[in-house]
């Protein structure tokens, strides 16, 4: 335990970083397996992408049809760079969702958090490119895992970062400071630490600042935090498979 907090330690550098990492794998450990309860209504409800989307944005399906039938190269292509395909990287499910929700709501501002080699970060900003319209600001607390990759968002193209601001850094602190900075968002995008107290404190966090008619996008709904905080909105949200146990979960504001 001594030696894998003190590995923690030098590979963050900062006592902060990596107290700040520690606790939200400790708070992972110890709350989320007591926040398990509603699996079943997530797994009772899913729905392939094309017809999750199209529910949750209240659009036909043929018009999603088109999109996913026409998404970006990088994502279907046989041979994928390595960081497209490691664990912890977006699924092709999370890839097309997000596709087909930047192309047909065409957000001016979104937010995400979870980068890694970004994946996620990538077809945001591709489909931003083709709106000809988008900001896209990500914010991620690196882990040890980081070390495998060049550098966190390196998947990102350099003609699509005139849209990109990355912001280093615990969600707990950096996600509150850059919605108050931004005032409204159009979509905000969960994909960072997947335990109980995270999840629901970044719903919460993010939810205001959405604007009406908006989306709040979560992968992998492994516990009771998306359906304690949409039930406190009054909303149910649209649960889409992936090729993981955990599904996508979306909700429109």
């Amino acid at each position: 335990m001594i030696s894998a907090l003190l590995r923690t330690a030098r590979f963050f550098r900062t006592p902060r970083l990596a107290t700040a990492w520690a606790a939200e794998f400790v708070d992972d450990r110890i709350t989320t397996p007591r926040h398990r309860k509603q699996l079943s209504y997530y797994s009772d409800r899913q729905l392939p992408v094309a017809e999750g989307v199209s529910g949750a944005l209240g659009v036909d399906l043929s018009e999603v049809n088109v999109v996913l039938e026409n998404l970006p190269e990088f994502l279907v292509a046989e041979d994928k760079d390595p960081g497209m395909t490691i664990k912890w990287s977006a699924t092709s499910e999370l890839a097309a969702t997000t596709y087909a929700l930047i192309r047909l709501l065409k957000p001016e501002v979104v937010v995400e958090t979870g980068v890694g080699a970004g994946v996620s970060s990538w077809t945001i900003l591709r489909a931003m490119e083709e709106n000809g319209n988008g900001r896209l600001v990500s914010i991620d607390l690196p882990t040890p895992n980081t070390e495998l990759l060049p550098e966190v968002g390196y998947l990102v193209p350099k003609e699509l970062r005139h849209r990109w601001e990355l912001r280093i850094g615990p969600s707990q602190r950096v996600l509150p400071q850059t919605l108050s900075e931004l005032g409204e968002i159009d979509m905000f995008q969960h994909d960072s630490r997947h335990s109980y107290s995270n999840q629901l404190r970044e719903y919460r966090t993010a939810w205001p600042f959405i604007k009406a008619g908006g989306m709040l996008v979560s992968d992998d709904v492994s516990n009771d935090a998306l359906h304690d905080a949409s039930r406190s909105w009054g909303g149910e949200p649209t649960i889409i498979g992936q090729s993981k146990e955990s599904p996508i979960g979306l909700i429109r504001k």
